[in-house]
């Protein structure tokens, strides 16, 4: 399976981080332009989908949505409680396997259990339980070296001042379904 982006979102729509996963080289502005309008379009699509799950779910049970399939490929989610929403998107054709899985478990690790484990493990280490980290205040995509920006942000939480991408490189090149394409 290809992996082609990985997006994280707050529960305004701010994205908090986006790694592409494409061998596809653009210019730099034509590249940035693309990139935010998919985040745009993904997070406008995942929240548009919750909504209509949460009014088709029955009375008493929690609505969830867990992957969206297209013709060109498939959106995996995960939300959390406290509204952070995780999306891999991948192409249709899953090899799965027990790689991956906890301690003792002999099921496949699922694409469920890999944003779980991204979260829990990777994003809560690294970036939350940063001693540099508030929420709402992390800088997305900072500006190349020799640009400058009308507004200050220089006590802004970096997410690239942790481990946080290097560790998700290890879990994800770690996974079977994983291809860089």
């Amino acid at each position: 399976m290809t992996v082609h982006a990985l997006h994280i979102f707050d529960r305004k729509g701010k994205t908090l981080y986006t790694k592409r996963y494409t061998g596809k080289k653009q210019a730099a502005a034509q590249d940035a332009e693309l990139v935010a309008e998919q985040r745009k379009l993904i997070f406008g699509m995942l929240f548009s989908l919750r909504e209509l799950v949460g009014s088709l779910t029955p009375e008493g049970e929690t609505p969830s949505l867990h992957s969206v399939k297209t013709g060109a490929g498939t959106l995996h989610c995960y939300e959390t409680i406290s509204g952070i929403r995780i999306a891999l998107y991948t192409n249709n054709k899953p090899i799965m396997n027990t790689l991956g899985a906890r301690k003792g478990e002999q099921k496949d690790t699922s694409f469920q259990a890999a944003l779980k484990y991204i979260y829990s493990e990777i994003w809560v280490e690294c970036v939350v339980r940063s001693p540099l980290y508030r929420p709402g205040d992390i800088q997305v995509d900072p500006l190349p070296a020799g640009e400058s920006n009308a507004s200050d942000e220089s006590g802004r939480f970096d997410i690239k001042s942790t481990n946080f991408e290097s560790r998700l490189e290890a879990y994800l090149t770690s996974m079977p379904w994983f291809k860089e394409i």
